[in-house]
């Protein structure tokens, strides 16, 4: 007998954002979501400017693959560039933020190799 798979679709046009000071977060998948997933997805939107904080992440590694405009990336002591369609991966518990240096908002898909993403802000941790 074959086992029954369940689908599940997002649509990032209609997900609740989660907004933080100049972007928001808008999760599509993710454990809260669907309790079988094995990994979180959302999008990231950081307006011209902007800035997500300082962070890590404990319990898993995140890939960032720009959609949409450019931002400086920084992760541990490097500074990357990244424009559309290019990506970058942060392994877990190395700080990283993102910068917005175009002149439209920045929009990206972060992907997380946990469903239970933990998330610490590095002026928080002393």
């Amino acid at each position: 007998m074959r086992a029954v798979i369940k689908s599940y679709i997002a649509d990032a046009a209609t997900a609740e954002p989660l907004e933080f000071d100049r972007g928001r977060l808008q999760w599509l998948v993710g454990g809260e979501t669907h309790p079988e997933a094995e990994m979180t997805v959302g999008v990231c939107t950081i307006d011209p400017g902007g800035r997500n904080t300082e962070h890590f992440h404990p319990n898993c590694e995140e890939i960032l693959f720009v959609l949409e405009d450019e931002c400086d990336h920084t992760l541990g002591d490097e500074v990357v560039h990244l424009t559309p369609r290019m990506m970058i991966r942060c392994p877990a518990d190395l700080p990283h933020y993102a910068v917005n240096t175009g002149d439209v908002p920045m929009r990206a898909l972060v992907c997380f190799s946990a469903p239970d993403r933990e998330t610490r802000h590095v002026d928080q941790e002393a």
